[in-house]
């Protein structure tokens, strides 16, 4: 495209006048033929639940609607983030949307594994069959977005539990309102897969800003339970 510009000024200010017009418009049907740098690239943008657990519900077979996100709800503007533990913003268009997905890894001071995740930050989503785990204040403060604490959010619909993300609510209730972050995937990217131990896995995997511990895990099973019991 720099080229583009370069050559038409050269070429408007150098050619004849009765060629300058149809050279525009030859330049002009360049333009809209190269693909604009901006412009969020096309994608199958999915919520997928945390790909370092294998031990879980298959997202193509998961029946949790919160999996079947609205793109519309979509956070559109950009958010704080951690510093050490942000990788990159990608920009990606589903159904006529664009989307901000945001790529984090786990600190390396909390897990060696720096597991890499792909968050989608949503304003509503349909909490059918969704069992939130709270975690404690001072642990929910380390936070990817700075100014939000995180909860754990499990679904339930099926066999397996399936880590779908977390929800975020703000350190104060006069910065704004919280959200919820999916985890998602698009194209044929792939992550890697934490090894270890199915416990080994868990706790790897909801280890975002401090480590999940047993606590964690029995909360979640305690909820579970509870979620359970009220069907």
């Amino acid at each position: 495209r720099k080229l583009l510009r370069t050559l038409s000024l050269h070429l408007t200010s150098t050619s004849p006048p009765f060629l300058i017009a149809p050279m525009v418009l030859l330049l002009l049907a360049l333009h809209l033929l190269l693909p604009n740098e901006a412009q969020a690239a096309v994608a199958d943008v999915r919520a997928t639940g945390n790909p370092h657990m294998q031990d879980q519900c298959p997202a193509t077979s998961c029946e949790c609607p919160a999996l079947k996100f609205n793109p519309l709800s979509a956070i559109m503007e950009l958010l704080p983030t951690q510093d050490e533990t942000f990788q990159k913003l990608v920009k990606k268009k589903y159904m006529g949307t664009e989307l901000n997905i945001y790529q984090f890894k786990q600190p390396g001071r909390l897990s060696h594994l720096e597991l890499p995740f792909k968050i989608l930050p949503i304003y509503t989503l349909d909490y059918t069959g969704v069992v939130e785990v709270p975690v404690p204040d001072s642990q929910a403060a380390d936070s990817w977005f700075p100014g939000y604490t995180w909860s754990v959010m499990i679904c339930t619909m099926c066999e397996q539990t399936t880590h779908i993300g977390w929800h975020y609510r703000p350190l104060k209730e006069s910065s704004g309102n919280g959200f919820y972050a999916l985890i998602v995937d698009y194209g044929k990217d792939k992550q890697r897969t934490a090894e270890g131990t199915a416990e080994g896995k868990i706790a790897e995997g909801l280890s975002i800003g401090m480590p999940a511990s047993g606590w964690m895990i029995a909360a979640i099973a305690a909820a579970m339970t509870q979620e359970g019991s009220t069907k």
